[in-house]
């Protein structure tokens, strides 16, 4: 078990003195497990993956409460539903006590069902996912996350970067999963973890989840999705290599993002004077899972590959979402196409306002690059747009577009 600190514990730590219970959701093997331990280690903590622990409470869950005093962290709870409704008659009991439950679970729509009927109201969720660079690199956090909250892009240049573009493509290439990154310079354990890894995800979390899912097709798309990274997601070309239909293609798309394998971008369509590609733009969440099945196994490999660009752009995007979501900063996410193909990689939309991101595998973005930025500043009436690129210095492209290189995030 690693020790290295998380990003979010302050956020948990604050939600728990607002809420009797705060539930993370991710995918298996991000640390969840782990950060609840660091954030309540005098906690009664039950593995309900454990035998022992799922038989006790399973036989009857109130009784726990009535043994045991204190505060509880369930780790992934999404194999006992009935333990909500125990949780739930306890959390009224004592409605004024906040902080008392840490919860975690993998995903399934049955747990997000169980939350929703037994815990709304009563309880935060947070999505927690691999580690972000800071985190592998036990480092301090950019100040870029909360100076989003600004409508001065100049206070950008205070930034100070934390981060060598070597150590990005490492991370990139080797994925945010921790066990995985913290053991990378053993090729044959990275090789086989990921294997593993894939195989278990399918054949005991899909299974158990959707046991009446076409598995031998549902793997070839796990595959072929990492060809959709980065790209709009185009739901026919899938059905027609799958040979299943369109709202098949729709469902394990779904079944992606539910398990947090997937994140989808949906279509900024709010700029009634454009028309605008409607359908969603995705990518695996994990660069790491994106090379291995692209049999990517070295910085070399990755730099050369067709596929880097779109590699890159998932990279970067998900690091922004990632420092997002740790800071408690309310926001959606987007992406952006026109019909005549322009487009903008990453929309945020929040109480700041609108923020357009590009994002750029080359050290120097040109002039005739951010036409599509300027227009789509000028008609949503933004503060700023964002060039996110792998140059060394922070700049003004123009006046309201400003170069912020990955090593400053």
């Amino acid at each position: 078990m690693h020790t290295l600190k998380r990003n979010s514990i302050p956020s948990i730590l604050s939600l728990l003195e607002l809420f009797p219970a705060v539930i993370l959701l991710g995918a298996r093997q991000v640390g969840k497990s782990t950060e609840v331990k660091q954030i309540l280690p005098n906690a009664h903590y039950f593995d309900l993956e454990k035998d022992s622990d799922y038989t006790r409470i399973n036989n009857d869950p109130e009784l726990l409460f009535k043994e045991e005093n204190g505060t509880f962290i369930f780790d992934e709870a999404q194999r006992l539903p009935k333990l909500f409704y125990a949780i739930r008659v306890e959390i009224d009991q004592h409605r004024k006590q906040n902080g008392r439950f840490l919860i975690t679970g993998s995903s399934s729509p049955e747990l997000l069902k169980n939350i929703a009927e037994t815990l709304a109201g009563r309880c935060v969720i947070i999505e927690v996912n691999g580690f972000s660079w800071n985190e592998a690199l036990e480092r301090p956090q950019s100040k870029f996350y909360q100076l989003l909250k600004t409508k001065d892009c100049d206070s950008y240049k205070k930034l100070i970067p934390h981060i060598k573009y070597n150590e990005l493509l490492e991370l990139c290439l080797y994925g945010s999963y921790p066990e995985l990154y913290l053991r990378r310079d053993n090729e044959l354990f990275v090789d086989k973890w990921r294997e593993s890894y894939i195989q278990t995800y399918i054949e005991r979390d899909i299974r158990s989840l959707f046991p009446n899912l076409n598995f031998d097709t549902f793997k070839r798309f796990v595959k072929m999705s990492c060809f959709a990274t980065g790209e709009i997601i185009n739901y026919s070309n899938f059905s027609r290599s799958l040979d299943v239909s369109q709202p098949t293609i729709k469902n394990y798309f779904a079944i992606l993002e539910g398990t947090f394998i997937w994140r989808n971008l949906p279509s900024y369509d709010k700029n009634l004077k454009k028309r605008v590609i409607k359908m969603p733009k995705g990518y695996l969440k994990d660069t790491g899972l994106i090379n291995h099945f692209l049999k990517i196994s070295s910085i070399d490999d990755l730099k050369s590959h067709p596929q880097y660009g779109h590699i890159w752009e998932s990279f970067i995007t998900e690091q922004v979402i990632k420092g997002i979501k740790e800071n408690l900063i309310q926001c959606d996410f987007f992406h952006y196409r026109t019909s005549n193909h322009s487009e903008i990689d990453l929309i945020l939309e929040g109480k700041f306002g609108i923020i357009p991101i590009e994002i750029k595998a080359s050290s120097a973005t040109h002039k005739k690059q951010l036409r599509t930025m300027e227009i789509f500043i000028k008609e949503n009436n933004c503060a700023y747009g964002i060039v996110i690129n792998n140059g060394d210095k922070i700049f003004k492209l123009s006046e309201k577009i400003i170069q912020i290189p990955a090593i400053f995030l």
